[in-house]
This record gives structure tokens, C-alpha cells and sequence, in this order.
């Protein structure tokens, strides 16, 4: 557990925070003080980490929250701003992966993936900027796939991606006179390894050879990065988008 309680009395929300690069991120914001609210479909899995974390002596509670309905996200307002009364940290991290689409260039995930990814995070912006005040963080999840092609996965997603890097610009230019900074971080290839016809060690190794680094990224690589851009030590940064990718763009 960490050491450090620098977001002491914040209040954080992770989208997409059952399981994963959410729950990490969940995670390490807890230990660093703050109160996190997971929020998520799969019930089960993000009660459970709540629970986990309330034994473990820290502040946590979980939230039912489709990103893609915007009544999910009013009632989700509501409800923090009836119990908590402010949103200090909103990492926007829920998202649906392109990688298992037969036809890259099918119109069957087209819509599912602009609902969650690009309208979901639209929404959490639009939902809690009411909620945040001076000195909040906000933390959009884009990828690699924001700057490259990569192939094997869905086109759409791509086009999610690059569209959270520049919705992340904008929103820090229109947000940054109220105090509240926008940054988005690109990760490179995480766990777990899948193109689109599943786990492979052959694609696992050319992935690899590309990575500077030689090695796949892991969720704490990212959900470092998400805790320090919520703190203060990050208080000029905004409108970036950082990538977290072993070196995989600069290559």
C-alpha cells in the first residue's frame, strides 16, 4: 500500500473500474487518500472490489453506470452529489476494445463503439463539470491507436481514440480558466494479449520486438500515471496526452 496520501480528502470516480486497467487505477487513487467511486455495468465484480478496498481501511463505494446513457450518468450526479457533493478526480476509463472484430471494417461495432468510448466520454465531462471546481482533474483514456494504425483492429476504434485525444484539448482550453485540467494518456499494448483471433504468442512476440522497452505494458504503468496527473504535482499539465507505451511511438 502506498506510503504516500497525497489526494487526502479527495473525491475520485473511475468509469470501467470492475476489473483491469479501471480497477488499478481504483485502486492506487484509494491508497493515495482519495474517496473513489467505482463505477461500472458487471455489478458483481465492482462490488467486490469496493468491498476490497473498505477492508483494506480505505474510503470506497461502487456505482451501477452504463457510460453510454445519459440517464445512467444523471443518476450517477445525483446520487454524488446528494452523498459526496463534488467530483475532485474523473478518470474516464471505461471503453469497448476493436480487437475482436472478424471485418475491421464492419458497421457492427461502429455504433457500440462510439457509444462507450467517445459519447461515454463525452458524458462524463458533460455530467460532473457541475460537480468540480478549482484544482480537479479530469483523465481521459485514448491509446496508441490514437496515433498509429495498427492492424487487426476495428477502424472505428481508432477513430474513438484519436477523437478522446482531441475532445482532451479541447476541454482542457475550455476548462482551464475554471482550474480544472484535462489531460488524456495513450497506452501501448496491456494486458491482456489479444489480437482478433485470440491470445497468441507469435503476435505477442512481433508486439514485443517493436516495444523499445522489449516488454508489454502493465496496469500499474497506467494507473501511475492517472494518480500523479490527479495530484498536485501535476498542477501545470493539462491538455497533454501522454503516452504510456514502453517507447512504442517513438519507434
Amino acid at each position: 500500500m502506498s506510503a504516500s496520501r497525497e489526494l487526502e480528502g479527495r473525491v475520485a470516480l473511475v468509469t470501467g473500474a470492475s476489473s483491469g486497467m479501471g480497477r488499478r487505477e481504483a485502486d492506487l487513487l484509494a491508497e493515495a487518500g482519495a474517496t473513489v467511486i467505482l463505477a461500472d455495468i458487471i455489478d458483481a465484480d465492482g462490488e467486490a472490489a469496493a468491498q476490497a478496498l473498505v477492508a483494506a481501511g480505505l474510503r470506497a463505494r461502487y456505482c451501477h453506470l452504463d457510460v453510454s446513457s445519459p440517464a445512467d450518468w444523471a443518476a450517477a450526479a445525483a446520487d454524488i452529489g446528494a452523498r459526496e457533493g463534488r467530483v475532485d478526480i474523473l478518470v474516464c476509463n471505461a471503453g469497448a476494445n476493436g480487437s475482436a472484430a472478424p471485418d475491421v471494417l464492419s458497421s457492427d461495432l461502429l455504433d457500440k463503439l462510439i457509444a462507450i468510448n467517445l459519447r461515454g466520454t463525452f458524458l462524463a465531462v458533460q455530467t460532473m463539470r457541475p460537480l468540480m471546481g478549482k484544482g480537479a482533474s479530469i483523465v481521459t483514456i485514448g491509446s496508441i491507436c490514437a496515433k498509429v494504425g495498427t492492424p487487426g483492429v476495428h477502424m472505428a476504434y481508432h477513430a474513438t481514440k484519436g477523437a478522446i485525444v482531441a475532445f482532451t484539448k479541447a476541454a482542457a482550453a475550455e476548462l482551464g480558466p475554471n482550474g480544472i485540467r484535462v489531460n488524456c494518456i495513450n497506452p501501448g499494448v496491456m494486458p491482456p494479449m489479444r489480437d482478433r483471433r485470440g491470445a497468441s504468442h507469435g503476435t505477442r512476440d512481433k508486439l514485443i520486438e517493436r516495444i523499445p522497452l522489449r516488454r508489454t505494458g502493465e496496469w500499474d504503468d497506467v494507473a501511475n500515471v492517472v494518480v500523479f496527473l490527479a495530484t498536485d504535482k501535476a498542477a501545470y499539465i493539462s491538455g497533454a496526452d501522454i503516452p504510456v507505451d514502453g517507447g512504442f511511438l517513438a519507434t
